[in-house]
């Protein structure tokens, strides 16, 4: 399918601008914090991605309570999150267009104030309503800090100006909350992914890879490989090692079909560690103290990499 180049062009280039005159020039640099620390876990073991930052059943989605549950429970761990934009344009949690599944409340974020969102509870995946409410990006990261996770930070697909201004004003926020060197930004286009490196070249940037040849106008060192959630890839993997890269590998998905729930029908989840095996360096997943459970090892031998 075509797209309107031009035009993406002119808006990626008005928003990477504004972004950089929002930041200190020292918070740029050639190359993340984080790149090397991945350079390691590759090297060592094996990160594991939280979905949505649950780690169990009692906790809710996006919120505060399941990023320190997570990042107590699992060494290293990564905690990915979704953020969304108020009416107001201030940012909060929020995996759903409408507060209706995961909260008391009722209607579309993008259609609602902050004060009415953060009026909503938050309701566990049991079922339990929380007594929080939807947290802010800011809670969010401040909380993944507290622990010692890194926040993945997801910028759900939309079209492609409302994707950079929703990651423009992540990345300010980011900045402001001083960690930029514990997150990853998430993308779903090789534009967004291209607009997005530039716009935050000091923090590590997941982008859909299929070969070597997708990265580029990419910084190596900056990217994490998403290589999707169906059938493993390690001749992928492998490539991508070679190309300095590292590999993410998800075994989430719909209740039923998702790889954690066709690793765990015969009682044995050994498949984790062939991931690791073949090269895979962060396994996302909707289980991840299933994961932790058959990777402890190579989990903690990761998390001892100099961040």
């Amino acid at each position: 399918m075509s797209r309107p180049v031009l035009i993406v062009s002119h808006l990626t280039l008005a928003l990477v601008t504004a972004a950089c005159a929002a930041a200190p020039v020292s918070s740029v640099t050639s190359q993340p914090a984080l790149a090397g620390y991945f350079d390691c876990v590759r090297e060592t073991g094996v990160a594991i991605s939280a979905h949505r930052a649950q780690s169990a059943d009692d906790q809710a989605e996006n919120s505060v309570g399941a990023i320190e549950a997570t990042g107590r429970a699992i060494p290293g761990a990564i905690v990915e999150i979704d953020a969304a934009l108020t009416r107001d344009g201030q940012l909060v949690l929020m995996h759903d267009d409408t507060l209706d599944r995961t909260t008391t409340g009722t209607g579309r974020v993008a259609d609602l104030t902050f004060d009415e969102v953060r009026r909503a509870r938050l309701t566990a995946t049991d079922g339990t309503v929380l007594q929080a409410p939807p947290p802010t990006l800011g809670e969010a990261l401040d909380a993944a800090g507290r622990v010692g996770a890194i926040a993945s930070i997801d910028l759900k697909p939309a079209d492609e100006a409302a994707t950079l201004v929703l990651a423009r004003k992540v990345v300010d926020a980011v900045r402001q909350a001083e960690a930029a060197d514990r997150v990853i930004l998430i993308t779903y286009s090789a534009e967004a992914a291209r607009a997005v490196a530039a716009m935050a070249p000091e923090m590590m940037i997941s982008a859909g890879l299929n070969d070597l040849a997708g990265l580029e106008g990419l910084n190596p060192p900056q990217i994490l490989a998403w290589t999707g959630t169906r059938a493993p890839r390690p001749a992928l993997w492998q490539a991508l090692e070679t190309g300095g890269v590292e590999a993410q590998f998800g075994t989430l998905g719909a209740p039923g079909r998702r790889l954690d729930d066709i690793y765990a029908a015969d009682g044995d989840v050994s498949e984790y560690r062939d991931l690791v095996r073949d090269g895979v360096a962060v396994i996302a997943t909707d289980t991840p103290m299933a994961v932790m459970g058959v990777l402890e090892v190579e989990v903690r031998a990761a998390a001892r990499c100099t961040r």
